[in-house]
């Protein structure tokens, strides 16, 4: 089991991990943070489950997870002042935690568009972020994240284990989930601060240099059902996907760069230099 007081005992004195709640269970850990969000919890917040019951990640897809091995957490975020890079929360989000994982485990993690963590080009956790309007002045975001830690290729579902990995697997060695933790929440919080401050530029290369998705060729699937294919070029000012299509059901007189604020990013392979 996950312990409150171990993992207290190793974060800093800062602001995020001051109000820490830890559960043996939780249907989900973003769900239980959006309940506290709504009566106005402190800034920093942190939720922990040691298993979810109904786990989500991005697009309303299921996050498997069982008991006693994995990392699911959420953490509670608002502001006040005008804040026009929102779309630049979860690539902050995942630059942070693959750069907090890498530190501790000397493993290289690359990121998928928009935050899916991969080790090999196998997902080792994802990230799912979420706002609200808290009254007329403020916002509230929690990111939630699933990491994969302690479990064996045998431990995941069938249809995971070909597109799935853990950090256990990657590094052949089991890992203390309270040390990695007391890394990843500092490192959400040093992006928190440095995205409210200094906005994109402040992790935009790390975040570029680490994602996978750039110069592969892709298919996107968007929320309606429209399918566009191409070669991913670059992160827009608003963390938008620009992608420059081959083949789509755009019209002629649209551009051939595309904007993907929103979808399903499938990578096909890396593209040839000569594109």
């Amino acid at each position: 089991m996950l312990s409150p007081e171990t993992l207290a005992s190793l974060l800093p004195q800062k602001t995020l991990g001051q109000s820490l709640f830890v559960f043996e269970e939780l249907p989900s850990t973003n769900t239980y943070a959006l309940e506290l969000g709504k009566n106005t919890m402190p800034q920093g917040t942190v939720i922990l489950a040691d298993s979810q019951t109904v786990g989500r990640g991005r697009l309303q897809r299921s996050w498997f997870s069982p008991p006693g091995a994995n990392i699911y957490g959420s953490v509670i975020f608002s502001f006040t002042r005008p804040f026009q890079t929102m779309g630049w929360i979860p690539l902050m989000a995942g630059t942070a935690l693959a750069e907090a994982i890498g530190d501790h485990t000397n493993l290289q993690l690359t990121l998928k568009w928009p935050n899916d963590i991969l080790i090999t080009e196998r997902k080792v956790g994802g990230i799912l972020c979420e706002s609200f309007k808290r009254n007329s002045a403020e916002t509230c975001v929690v990111i939630g994240f699933g990491i994969n830690v302690n479990l064996s290729q045998a431990t995941f579902p069938k249809d995971l284990q070909p597109i799935a990995t853990s950090l256990q697997i990657q590094a052949q060695r089991p890992l203390d989930r309270h040390q990695l933790l007391s890394r990843m929440i500092v490192a959400l919080e040093q992006g928190w601060e440095a995205l409210l401050a200094d906005g994109p530029p402040s992790c935009r290369l790390a975040y570029t240099a680490r994602c996978s998705t750039l110069g592969s060729q892709i298919q996107a699937q968007f929320p309606d059902g429209r399918e566009v294919k191409g070669v991913a070029q670059s992160i827009g000012e608003q963390g938008q996907l620009q992608i420059q299509t081959a083949t789509s059901d755009l019209t002629e007189q649209s551009a051939k760069i595309v904007d993907i604020h929103s979808g399903d990013i499938r990578h096909i392979r890396k593209a040839s230099t000569s594109q």
